[in-house]
């Protein structure tokens, strides 16, 4: 469970994020929506501990982040993010992508690519594969070392419908809680918790 609570944010005078509350459940689909500006990617990025924010705190499973002594140690094992670019290295195959943030043995790395479809891309290199498949490395990237919880910024961004249709799929299936900032309310289901930003605030 992910408790968030009094959240407040300020970029110099500016006030990006006023007084957030909300709670997430295990193994929830999590959406966070807003128009351009609403804050979205900030609170993304306090949540998922890559951003400390001004005010408030954040409890993973009833354990304060303020309380997480090696906060590289906690990402590491706990959390998986995925961003609208894919950042995949240029000159490491797929499977040397995914290899490379763990330590877990082959195997493993290529049942979670037969997982996602992907299997036969192993071998290739980033140039050569879509920009659908390029996202579901990513999302293997993400997934490889099972974290708790997924963390997702408009995964989608660079993507047609129906890729962006295969990757919030593939997100809602996946055995973590996992939140993604997007901007596409085309991919909302109404079994979805979602947290609506407007001008910083929710809504």
């Amino acid at each position: 469970m992910l408790e968030v609570k009094h959240i407040s944010h300020n970029y110099d005078n500016e006030t990006i994020l006023h007084d957030i509350n909300f709670m997430i459940k295990t193994n929830a689909f999590v959406v966070i929506t807003g128009e351009s500006g609403s804050g979205k990617s900030t609170l993304l990025s306090i949540i998922s501990t890559l951003l400390k924010p001004t005010k408030g705190e954040i409890y993973f499973d009833g354990r304060s982040i303020q309380d997480i002594s090696d906060i590289n140690h906690f990402r590491n094992q706990e959390v998986g993010f995925i961003f609208q670019f894919h950042y995949l290295i240029a000159h490491l195959s797929v499977y040397e992508n995914i290899a490379m943030v763990t330590k877990r043995p082959k195997v493993e790395v290529e049942e979670l690519l037969a997982k996602l479809d992907i299997a036969e891309l192993s071998n290739k290199y980033p140039e050569q594969i879509s920009g659908g498949q390029r996202q579901r490395v990513a999302i293997a990237r993400a997934m490889i070392n099972r974290p708790k919880y997924i963390f997702a910024d408009e995964p989608t961004g660079n993507l047609d419908s129906k890729n962006s249709k295969m990757v919030f799929d593939l997100l809602r299936n996946l055995d973590s809680t996992v939140i993604v900032a997007t901007h596409d309310l085309s991919q909302i289901h109404p079994g979805d918790q979602v947290i609506s930003l407007k001008d910083g605030q929710l809504c």
